[in-house]
């Protein structure tokens, strides 16, 4: 009886070791499993950290590439500035040499011309009448071509308009402090200071002729006329005939 019983023990004991072995081997397979996962798991991080690293090196290479393109687009394109700007500068450096050319030739045949001019401008304000001869004169005769040009515009405005100033002379043996009166070309007068004596010019005597006193008003109002201090008017005074006659 005894020996039956170790004899069933002993089954029991084979069957639950027989039953166990499966649940072991299964256990040992899932941890593998588990340890295979885990290495995987940190193989994929490990992975990410690299692509993203490379992928972070990837974005610092494409923007520095981009700001190097820029960079070298901004330099060819001041480049063609400067060389648009080189060939402009060449461009009137060559008009300007051709200029220069000009201007010498024209110098060359201009000198003659000015002195021409000048010597005639000279003799007429010598002809004329006795007004700023001196420094007329002296514009003409020592002016460029600008300032004889303009000296010719100024004798000829001195053809249309009335001029007043005040200035010294001597009449009739006599130092006068006076105001003159130039009417154009056509006539010029003086009337001393005081009012008491006034005069004209005759090209033809080269002389001052006296006036009558009864001019000396109409002359003052003249000459009032020619500084702007009333406004224009008829004038009444004596003019000179070509005949000699005023």
């Amino acid at each position: 009886m005894q020996c039956l019983s170790i004899v069933r023990l002993r089954a029991v004991t084979v069957a639950l070791l027989l039953t166990l072995s499966p649940l072991h081997v299964r256990a040992a397979e899932v941890g593998d499993s588990l340890d295979v996962v885990s290495k995987t798991n940190r193989s994929a991080v490990a992975s990410q950290e690299k692509i993203d690293k490379i992928s972070r090196e990837t974005r610092d290479l494409l923007e520095e590439y981009r700001k190097l393109q820029d960079g070298s687009e901004y330099q060819a394109a001041y480049t063609r500035e400067l060389e648009d700007l080189d060939r402009s500068q060449q461009q009137r450096i060559g008009e300007l040499r051709q200029e220069i050319a000009q201007v010498r030739i024209t110098r060359q045949r201009i000198v003659p011309l000015m002195r021409s001019m000048a010597d005639a401008l000279e003799k007429f304000v010598v002809l004329d009448l006795p007004f700023h001869h001196e420094d007329r004169i002296n514009v003409s005769a020592s002016a460029k071509f600008r300032l004889l040009l303009e000296a010719y515009q100024l004798e000829q405005a001195y053809g249309s308009n009335l001029e007043a100033w005040r200035d010294s002379l001597e009449f009739q043996g006599r130092e006068l402090s006076v105001e003159f009166l130039r009417v154009g070309r056509v006539a010029i007068y003086f009337q001393s200071l005081d009012g008491a004596t006034s005069a004209y010019w005759d090209a033809a005597l080269d002389e001052w002729i006296e006036l009558d006193e009864r001019y000396n008003r109409p002359l003052l109002q003249a000459m009032r006329v020619a500084r702007n201090l009333t406004a224009p008017q008829l004038l009444h005074l004596p003019l000179v005939a070509p005949g000699g006659e005023s």
